[in-house]
């Protein structure tokens, strides 16, 4: 959450390789992939671990393969920076006048400065920080966990503003201006996949949102513990160009909480133990199925109009959700409709869900600060067959008194020009 950027000095040239005079030089390099690191909160400490992991991850990276961070952290005795992570070091620093990180208009000039420094045919966007879905507010919030608090941290970013780290920030990203920002940052070019490292991001109405921006959204509709990504594993996997390069990043992610659970004290729900065979829910949507769900999932809404109105109750008892809430926000959409619409009916909204999730790794714990939902993981009703490790709201007469009230606002989201919650009676 930093404010307005402006370099303070230009990148010398980029690395190529030798042409012949009478062919003009190419800086163009493969691809591009920008982490924008908002840190000016209380994990800050560990921007600096991952940037170390990150150092460790561009050391597998080719001579046409750019990682480039932007860096706000607390504590900082310098501005924010860009900076570029190439062979094991830190070089091509740029200082940037303060400004914050929460603010889209510095996300939409880092992006722009990215792209137009770090030419490439393809791009990648990773959003490091605090996150907590759809949700809209201004609340200020503590947490340990990318996201959690009872005081409900809202939607991307965190930024004190002031250069502290002694809590998750007082100010935040909404997603519907990022998404613009992205947009106007990007200009023509189009982003393979925004990669969200930070809690609440695997969240349908963002990820719907953010669908004419990027190819791909990667994330966990849960909480993602304070350490995050293993950088040192996943960067080169950032920079694969198969059709299923996702698949790397989350089978590396999802393993390495898979054991560091078992052993480490430092991440348990009750006990050390606690979470031994579990890890962090992780899924990718690839947005252009997306539409064909938005529809898909309206014309499965109409065949439980009534459970779905404002006079009726959907059967969520027993129900995986990932809410960082004290309220359950934020629904397994698969095992709600698994469990509350007719076999027929769910398989043809199935076959519109498996083409926009095409990957994904389900988790029955993970860590989390809520200490209602530690105590209903032991009780959810689910496998791996029930749940599509993608987040959507329902409204209810249960968010009544949130401020703002979240049933009127999850209607600002492109996803409610389909869903249209309004008809309902919300």
């Amino acid at each position: 959450m930093k404010k307005i950027l402006i370099a303070i000095c230009l990148l010398s040239g980029l690395t190529s390789c030798h042409h012949d005079d009478d062919t003009p030089e190419d800086n163009t390099a493969r691809r591009t992939v920008l982490v924008y690191m908002a840190a000016e909160n209380n994990l800050t400490r560990f921007a600096t671990e991952d940037l170390e992991e990150m150092k460790t991850g561009s050391l597998k990276l080719a001579e046409d393969q750019n990682l480039v961070i932007y860096v706000d952290k607390a504590g900082s005795l310098t501005t924010p920076y860009i900076v570029r992570a190439k062979n094991g070091e830190m070089v091509d620093t740029i200082f940037m006048k303060e400004a914050l990180s929460a603010d889209p208009t510095t996300l939409q000039d880092v992006i722009q400065y990215t792209r137009e420094h770090f030419p490439a045919k393809s791009y990648g966007l990773l959003l490091w920080g605090h996150a907590s879905g759809w949700l809209v507010s201004t609340k200020d919030s503590i947490s340990r966990t990318r996201g959690s608090s009872i005081l409900e941290p809202k939607a991307y970013g965190g930024a004190t503003g002031n250069n502290s780290s002694s809590s998750s920030g007082n100010y935040w990203m909404n997603i519907v201006p990022m998404a613009k920002a992205i947009q106007n940052g990007m200009g023509s070019n189009h982003l393979s996949f925004i990669f969200g490292d930070c809690c609440s991001f695997g969240c349908l109405e963002v990820a719907y949102e953010l669908r004419n921006v990027t190819d791909y959204v990667i994330g966990s509709p849960a909480e993602v513990p304070d350490m995050g990504a293993p950088f040192d594993l996943i960067v080169p996997d950032m920079f694969l160009e198969t059709d299923n390069f996702y698949a790397k990043i989350i089978d590396h992610y999802f393993d390495y909480y898979l054991d560091i659970f078992k052993n480490n004290p430092q991440y348990y729900n009750k006990k050390v133990g606690d979470l031994a065979g579990y890890s962090v829910p992780l899924a990718v949507v690839k947005t252009s199925g997306l539409d064909n769900l938005a529809y898909a999932t309206s014309t499965l809404l109409g065949t439980i109009a009534e459970k779905v109105s404002t006079s009726g109750s959907l059967d969520l008892d027993k129900v995986m959700y990932y809410a960082i809430s004290q309220k359950k926000y934020s629904y397994d959409m698969y095992h709600v409709f698994k469990k509350n619409t007719s076999a027929a009916d769910f398989d043809t909204w199935k076959a519109a869900f498996l083409q926009a999730v095409p990957y994904r790794l389900f988790s029955m714990k993970w860590m989390t600060e809520i200490s209602s939902l530690r105590n209903e993981m032991e009780n959810f009703d689910a496998t791996k067959d029930d749940c599509g490790v993608v987040s959507m709201f329902f409204p209810s007469t249960y968010y009544n008194g949130t401020n703002p009230n979240w049933n009127k606002a999850i209607q600002q989201y492109q996803w409610n020009n389909v869903i249209h919650w309004e008809q309902y009676g919300w």
